[in-house]
């Protein structure tokens, strides 16, 4: 099965290839062999059954947010929490984040079928340094892995599904929508740098955009009124975005490798 993928996926183009990575939300950087391999792999892997709910986290120490979807793209919970950690050793921050996960994610954690997690970087714009924030987000990352293990050996779900997802793979999915956003509101972004501030503000009017039209998600009034009176909103955006794309990512990857067949 896998060189019959090979096979027909090398009669394509390279810039064939790299959409259908970004539509499959997998990695498009790479020549044409290493796209090929890269997406027959990722076609010969994927799961037949149907996601029933996706549990997503992105990541932060004083901006942590999550979301869980169920299989109709309905929020079942939808936060922004802020750690507040005196220290940043792993000592501190360790029982910290276990107990949020006993007492947030745990119940989460038995009946969803997906768990993706934001990949951090290590460094930041390309710079050679590493910068402290990072560090202390990498060191979440971390601890929230070996939480989310221990919690899901807990409750005999060692096989749940948790995957790392990189932001440039969401955001190069959603992009003609963001770039949508930007072209509706040219007035608010004409004067803000394109960088990490103006994507941020762009998925969150795009979010926005989804619950006061009642289109792409569920949303019961009451964590629509916490979006709306939630401050920092970008978080809370990013990580219904990134469960979002694992939608369109598993629908697209099904549909594609059925036709193919």
């Amino acid at each position: 099965m896998l060189k019959r993928f090979s096979e027909v996926l090398t009669a394509h183009k390279v810039v064939q290839l790299r959409q259908l990575a970004i539509q499959s939300g997998i990695l498009s950087s790479g020549n044409k062999s290493q796209l090929v391999q890269r997406l027959a792999h990722h076609f010969e892997t994927e799961p037949e059954d149907t996601c029933a709910s996706v549990l997503s986290f992105d990541l932060g120490y004083r901006n942590f947010a999550f979301c869980h979807l169920n299989k109709d793209a309905e929020i079942v919970d939808w936060a922004l929490v802020d750690f507040d950690l005196p220290s940043f050793h792993p000592s501190v921050t360790a029982p910290i984040i276990r107990q949020f996960i006993k007492d947030r994610i745990q119940d989460h954690l038995k009946v969803a079928d997906k768990v993706l997690i934001e990949q951090q970087r290590a460094r930041s714009n390309g710079s050679i340094g590493i910068l402290e924030p990072i560090l202390r987000v990498n060191s979440v990352e971390a601890i929230l892995w070996g939480g989310l293990y221990e919690a899901t050996e807990r409750i005999d779900r060692p096989q749940l599904t948790m995957k790392p997802v990189l932001g440039q793979a969401v955001n190069s999915l959603w992009q003609p929508e963001l770039d949508q956003v930007i072209a509706d509101n040219p007035e608010r972004f004409n004067k803000i740098k394109v960088g990490y501030y103006h994507k941020k503000q762009v998925s969150t009017l795009l979010v926005q955009y989804w619950l006061d039209t009642n289109t792409v998600i569920k949303c019961s009034e009451h964590f629509r009124a916490m979006f709306k009176n939630e401050k920092k909103k970008d978080d809370l955006s990013d990580c219904l975005i990134q469960a979002l794309a694992w939608y369109r990512w598993s629908k697209f990857s099904k549909e594609y490798k059925k036709n193919l067949l």
